[in-house]
């Protein structure tokens, strides 16, 4: 099944609608500003090393990054030109395979995407802990480390994707995804880069599905990623049309469907921390407000 994806990088304003007043969110970024930008614009790794423990607030998560950092530069990976803006294609058609991991050498790179997740789920695990007021906000959110596969249906024919962990809401059992992590591999082409993301939304998207009594209803999926140094946000809008056309019939030979992107967030610079937390902060913010398109929070409000 093949389907053009046509991308865009958006600013956070456009992408993710803030449901709080500017003065509040200011607050939020103030508050999940780590000790380690306190006194300096980029981190050190000595810093890291010598955390003060009165103030450990990001001390895993910047371990995490370390480390993934320490294996990108030994394969000579640690590389500027590796944010989503510089491989970027407007509009690419991709064959949407029946595992989205049975794609090139992805199965060879299982560990190392894996990792990429795990240094998202820590992150956005640490925003959610240091958030103030979050937790009374909305449904109470669990971080799930495992790789799960997920399955949706296209025309008919049932497809499978894998996800190196989530954000979920309700109960474990049911497995309902508000944020999904997707990694990348070496010598990964920006059409199996769509596919990884692209599976990844259908994956949720369906399981936001399982539990809504409505039928179909308007839809709408983030996800948050790792190309190379750089983390990034992604969203897709799916209306119930086309999820209820798709799923019965599959995609028409001249399909569209639009991906939208932050710029990429090098986490070792103190400035680009500041726009990724803003944006990552509202995104929790509109997700658990019950405004937010995701069923599974609309079902857990």
């Amino acid at each position: 099944m093949s389907v053009a994806i046509h991308s865009k990088i958006t600013d956070i304003d456009s992408l993710i609608p803030r449901v709080v007043d500017c003065e509040t969110e200011d607050k939020d970024v103030d508050r999940l500003i780590p000790c380690i930008f306190k006194h300096a614009d980029i981190a050190d790794e000595n810093f890291i090393l010598d955390w003060p423990k009165e103030d450990f607030a990001f001390n895993f998560f910047f371990c995490e990054l370390y480390s993934y950092r320490t294996e990108l530069e030994a394969y000579g990976l640690l590389k500027d030109n590796m944010g989503i803006s510089n491989i970027l294609t407007p509009s690419e058609t991709i064959t949407i395979p029946r595992k989205s991991w049975k794609v090139s050498t992805r199965d060879h790179s299982s560990l190392f995407i894996h990792a990429q997740c795990s240094v998202s789920r820590v992150l956005m695990e640490s925003i959610y802990d240091n958030l103030e007021g979050i937790k009374q906000q909305g449904p109470r959110v669990q971080f799930m480390p495992s790789t799960r596969e997920l399955k949706y249906t296209i025309g008919g024919n049932r497809y499978k994707t894998r996800v190196e962990g989530a954000a979920i809401v309700g109960p474990r059992a049911q497995y309902l995804p508000i944020l999904s992590f997707t990694g990348w591999f070496e010598h990964q082409t920006w059409n199996e880069f769509l596919i990884e993301t692209f599976s990844a939304m259908l994956g949720q998207l369906t399981r936001n599905l399982s539990i809504l009594r409505t039928g179909f209803t308007d839809q709408e999926v983030f996800i948050v990623g790792f190309h190379g140094p750089y983390l990034h946000i992604a969203r897709g809008y799916f209306p119930k049309g086309l999820i209820r056309r798709v799923h019965a019939e599959g995609y028409s030979e001249n399909e569209t469907f639009s991906l939208e992107f932050t710029r990429g967030y090098n986490l070792w610079l103190k400035v680009d921390w500041l726009e990724a937390i803003r944006a990552l902060a509202r995104l929790f913010r509109y997700l658990l407000s019950g405004k937010a398109k995701v069923g599974a929070v609309q079902v857990n409000m």
